[in-house]
């Protein structure tokens, strides 16, 4: 059961740490110029709303300035791995329960 805990937890670390390289590699990809300012989705990009004067309503990426939009997207990007993590491991714990009571089950039927 504990090798089954820890496969899980294990499979949590990993996921957190691609979403974390997958947001992190938009935010590069958007701040070189690859993608139109607030682009959330890399493979389907909208352009985002323009005002009257046809400028964007988007702030571009600007690691100088404190302020920048930049450093929400990098917390957001740390909030949602360390969530993928809390979730993964109690959403796992009942399968390897689960999965340890049925092996324990049919050694007992033997």
């Amino acid at each position: 059961m504990t090798r089954i805990a820890d496969t899980i937890g294990n499979v949590g670390y990993m996921c957190a740490a691609l979403t974390f390289t997958a947001i992190v590699v938009r935010i590069i990809i958007e701040y070189a110029g690859g993608l139109p300012c607030g682009c959330m989705n890399i493979t389907s990009c909208e352009e985002p709303d323009k005002d009257a004067n046809g400028n964007t309503q988007c702030e571009a990426l600007d690691f100088t300035k404190i302020s920048n939009r930049v450093y929400a997207e990098l917390l957001k990007t740390i909030i949602t791995a360390i969530t993928v993590i809390v979730v993964a491991i109690p959403e796992g714990l009942p399968l390897a329960v689960t999965i340890a009571l049925s092996f324990a089950s049919a050694i007992m039927q033997k």
